[in-house]
């Protein structure tokens, strides 16, 4: 595994699951939060400068992956994950972050405790919900294209400064 990553690299480049509240407020409010919606959207129209709206013009927080992850069949997310949004993150980090150092893209996770870590493997999964809570999704490969030997875990202070797990990191998808 990658050592942790202890600093605020992850508001600035790369892309990163994030799932801490605090570590979210310390970025933005929660009214620049952008729907998953309007991040594809502004993939179909090549990141057009007035519809990009970059907080303090670096980084694109997005909302929303888990409640598309959640509604649709394990295999069928998976599909959608990799023909639909990996293209656009990769894109983002193309034309947008010129190449992953000039701007961060942060998919927003409500709820962390559903990532979890296969060290045999070194991928990251998420677990499904309702009917196929018995089944994962391999979130890493979906979204990184399988570049998690890379990805870097985010630990941020909490108000009593006590360290906590807060999110995953990937500064470029090769």
């Amino acid at each position: 595994m990658n050592p942790e990553l202890r600093d605020n690299t992850w508001m600035r480049c790369g892309t990163s699951l994030l799932w801490d509240a605090e570590a979210l407020n310390r970025v933005c409010p929660a009214e620049a939060v952008r729907s998953l919606r309007e991040f594809l959207r502004l993939y179909e129209l090549d990141w057009q400068e007035a519809g990009l709206k970059l907080i303090k013009g670096r980084t694109l927080v997005v909302a929303g992956l888990e409640a598309v992850m959640d509604t649709l069949h394990p295999d069928e997310a998976v599909e959608w994950l990799e023909q639909t949004v990996y293209p656009a993150i990769l894109d983002f980090q193309e034309e947008v972050a010129d190449g992953g150092g000039e701007a961060a893209l942060i998919l927003w996770l409500a709820d962390g405790k559903r990532v979890f870590h296969q060290p045999a493997e070194n991928t990251y999964h998420w677990h499904c919900s309702g009917a196929h809570r018995q089944q994962a999704i391999p979130l890493g490969r979906c979204i990184w294209n399988g570049a998690e030997s890379s990805v870097r875990r985010i630990i941020t202070l909490n108000a009593e400064k006590k360290a906590g797990w807060a999110g995953l990191f990937l500064q470029r998808i090769s």
